[in-house]
């Protein structure tokens, strides 16, 4: 197998190519993981916890986003680069502090009510699907308006608000309501595309939908004259 290698160092971008003895389907990260052990100690990429929970080692495989612990390969080429709309640092790895900064700001956490709150399986119910984001951030990467540099959150942060938004347990209710408009949700064109790709099946786009049209009803935002709402789920 050829595997070409986007790499990234002081500034600049080159491609290095490595011809490797592969048997059966290997992840992307065992492919790395044999360069950097057997071939080339300088390659620099990410990987944690190897189990597709961490969400560090997210790269661009074939053209599209994925994660290196649990995307299997075949065949006589691969390609992979760092992701899309993150600062490169070297090589394969990227800086993750716009995303983390993003949900400082947000303050994604709760603000508990001084009462207990008791939570149902209703309750749960409705964030499960949000609480499973690794935060490995493959849904901003592939999200034109964040790539367009666009005012827009991002549906990672937008999904870890979610969670929080609609828990009864969290006392802020009308004021993190209002203090979403920063972050102007209504800039999601609803493409799918990090529904399509999250790896955990969060489903980002749903959650966006949600927190917009509970601005929407509020009167923070206007509803939009123009969507593609047909495309989300």
């Amino acid at each position: 197998m050829r595997v070409r290698i986007k790499r990234y160092l002081e500034g600049r971008f080159t491609t290095q190519d490595y011809d490797l003895k592969i048997e059966g389907k290997p992840t992307v990260l065992e492919i790395l993981t044999k360069i950097k052990e057997e071939i080339d100690p300088t390659l620099s990429f990410r990987a944690m916890c190897r189990a597709s929970i961490c969400g560090t080692c997210a790269v661009k495989v074939n053209g599209e986003h994925r994660l290196a612990c649990n995307t299997r390969v075949e065949g006589e080429e691969l390609t992979l680069e760092p992701v899309d709309g993150s600062q490169p640092i070297r090589d394969l790895v990227v800086s993750h502090e716009e995303l983390y900064l993003g949900l400082k700001r947000a303050k994604v956490w709760f603000n508990p009510r001084e009462e207990n709150v008791k939570l149902t399986p209703s309750d749960l119910k409705k964030t499960e699907k949000a609480w499973d984001c690794i935060l490995c951030g493959i849904c901003n990467n592939v999200c034109p308006p964040l790539l367009e540099g666009r005012e827009f959150g991002g549906p990672s942060l937008f999904t870890k608000l979610y969670r929080v938004l609609v828990d009864p347990r969290d006392g802020l209710d009308e004021e993190r309501l209002k203090e979403l408009t920063h972050f102007r949700v209504e800039n999601c064109i609803h493409c799918s595309s990090c529904n399509l790709y999250c790896p955990k099946g969060c489903m980002p786009e749903k959650w966006i939908r949600v927190i917009e049209g509970k601005l929407i009803q509020k009167g923070y935002i206007q509803k939009k004259d123009e969507d593609f709402g047909f495309l989300g789920f």
